[in-house]
């Protein structure tokens, strides 16, 4: 993790993510911006954070370890999104690993900054509370994914989940094949049911393996496959 202060480059991210009313510029100047690599954690299980994250690059995965050391996708996180406002609130330990999909920025605000400067910034509290809905409608649809619907929908709703949150520098809208054991993981199956569903998939012209990826070719049937379930 690299840490910058330029309180000018803040500023200009809080400002482009149309969030200068939730963060004054007296924030932003006490603020730090925070680059994760891929595959980084940004708050693990068990840990206590020290202040508020805001995402404003790249994208996020939200996982939970079950008691049989097995994870389980949660959802997505994308920009901008408050990482830590649950238990920055409630003063409770980290409760879901965070971690970094690609190259990712986070504006990090210490809790003596927040207390000081936002406590009372009816913005600010506005912003928390629009994330917090967020958060709950997205666990809540998790949660029923993950327990109700067959591997074939999770899988569909895991995939426009990656599509919908694609890098804009990627062309394609792609998974590659060498991360499928650690998809399977995620989506509470097994690496030869997954591969069964995605040869039924590529069988159905819903997507193609090339050079070790795969690949989006019917977005439509991906949808319906989905019925409107995401994980972002």
């Amino acid at each position: 993790m690299k840490k910058r202060t330029d309180a000018d480059e803040i500023r200009a991210l809080i400002e482009g993510h149309g969030l200068g009313d939730a963060f004054g510029q007296e924030v932003a100047e006490r603020m730090e911006l925070r680059v994760y690599d891929d595959g980084e954690f940004v708050c693990k299980m068990g840990e206590r954070t020290d202040g508020l994250y805001v995402l404003v690059l790249g994208k996020l995965k939200i996982y939970t370890l079950l008691p049989t050391g097995k994870s389980m996708l949660l959802r997505f996180g994308k920009a901008p999104s408050l990482i830590g406002d649950v238990e920055w609130t409630g003063q409770f330990p980290v409760k879901n690993n965070v971690e970094a999909v690609g190259e990712c920025a986070l504006l990090f605000a210490s809790r003596e900054v927040i207390m000081e400067l936002q406590a009372e910034r009816p913005a600010f509290l506005w912003f928390m509370i629009e994330n917090l809905s967020y958060k709950l409608h997205t666990f809540g649809n998790a949660a029923a994914m993950n327990v109700l619907y067959p591997v074939e929908n999770r899988f569909a709703s895991y995939l426009l989940s990656l599509h919908e949150l694609r890098d804009q520098q990627r062309a394609a809208d792609e998974i590659r094949a060498s991360t499928l054991t650690e998809t399977a993981e995620m989506l509470g199956t097994s690496y030869r049911h997954l591969n069964r569903v995605i040869a039924r998939f590529v069988g159905e012209g819903v997507l193609a393996r090339r050079r070790g990826r795969l690949v989006i070719l019917d977005e439509e049937k991906l949808r319906e496959l989905a019925g409107g379930h995401s994980y972002a």
